[in-house]
Formats: structure tokens, sequence, C-alpha cells
């Protein structure tokens, strides 16, 4: 008796990507390169921002004891290379959430727009944008010490002035958001999984 094809369960991962997604990756193929390309050039812009800020730490001493109406005094080679190590830190952690839109912007291209795997990557683009704000409020606390090391200033000022910015909360929301909306697109795959598996 030959089969039934609606009758053979079908998981929503093993259905043909070309068969059922072709007309949407023609509409959001463009999308997904331009994400792609933005998510890589944010992290290597990060970069560069980073090379450059750093290849002046007296003008940065300056700002900061500009804002704090102080005199950080000079920065050593040692000192600079430790901040600069420290901004490289939470460079690669904020280069981890580029990755991670790469690598969803894949899948989507790949066809497997509604998967278990694009729903994957896109809450490890929320947890590592949460990591990544953590890191970098950690690495600006690390380097506002090693900056004021020298000023005679006094520790409550150098621990917490400007501990946590409205952006922190911002990235945060966000990163909270995409996470939320990943887990709901997993629950949605799941479902999916679970009907074609019934019918």
């Amino acid at each position: 008796m030959p089969t039934i094809p609606w009758s053979t369960p079908v998981s929503a991962e093993s259905v043909d990507p070309k068969v059922d997604t072709t007309a949407l990756r023609a509409r959001i193929g463009w999308l997904c390169h331009l994400t792609r390309v933005a998510a890589a050039g944010w992290a290597a812009w990060l970069l560069v921002v980073q090379v450059w800020t750093w290849s002046d730490p007296a003008k940065i001493a300056n700002d900061l004891g500009h804002y704090m109406n102080a005199d950080l005094g000079a920065i050593n080679g040692s000192e600079a290379a430790l901040a600069f190590g420290a901004s490289i830190v939470a460079w690669i952690a904020a280069a981890a959430v580029a990755y991670c839109i790469w690598r969803l912007f894949g899948a989507y291209l790949s066809g497997r727009t509604f998967s278990a795997e694009a729903a994957a990557w896109m809450q490890r683009i929320g947890v590592a944008g949460l990591i990544a704000v953590l890191v970098s409020i950690v690495v600006r606390r690390i380097n506002w010490l090693i900056l004021t090391s020298h000023a005679d200033l006094a520790l409550s000022a150098r621990m917490f002035t400007q501990f946590v910015v409205p952006i922190d909360l911002l990235q945060v929301l966000f990163c909270l958001f995409v996470l939320a909306i990943g887990r709901v697109f997993k629950t949605a795959v799941q479902i999916a999984d679970d009907n074609a598996s019934i019918v």
C-alpha cells in the first residue's frame, strides 16, 4: 500500500528548506547579507576605535581628569598596556555578539529560518549581549582604577563614579528582548515538531 505523503510524520527540522522558504529567502536575502556585513563591520570598527583610543593614553587621562575635575597625572607604558588589554577583553565579548549575529543570518540564508538552530542562535545573541554588557562595565571600572591610580581621589569616587550608565541599561533591555524572542521561536519550533509527529 502506497504511503500517503501527508500521513508521514515530518519534523520541522527535516522539511526541505528549498521548498518552503525560497520565497522568503528571496525577500530577506539582501537584508541578511546587509546584517552580516554590518555585524562584521561593527566588530572591526570597535577594534579600530580601541586601538586608536589607546594610542594616546595621555589624552584619555586628560579627558577623564577634566570630567572628574582632578589631575590624574601621567600614565606609564605598563598601565596603558594593561588598560588596553582589558579593553581588548571587552572587545572579544562584543565580537562574540557579532559572531552569533553572523551565524543566525547565515542560517536564514541557508533556508533554516524557522528552525531550532535559528532560535538557538537568537538566544545566544541575547546571552552573549548580556555577557558583553557585564564585561564592559567591569572593564570600564578596571580602566578607571588604572587611570586614576596616581590621583588624589577617594576610592569611592574611583570605584562608583559612572559605574552604570543609561546606555548599559538600554543594552541589557535589548538583549533580554532578543533572548525572549529566541525562546518564543524555540517553543514554536518544538510545538511544530510535536504537531508534525502526531499527524
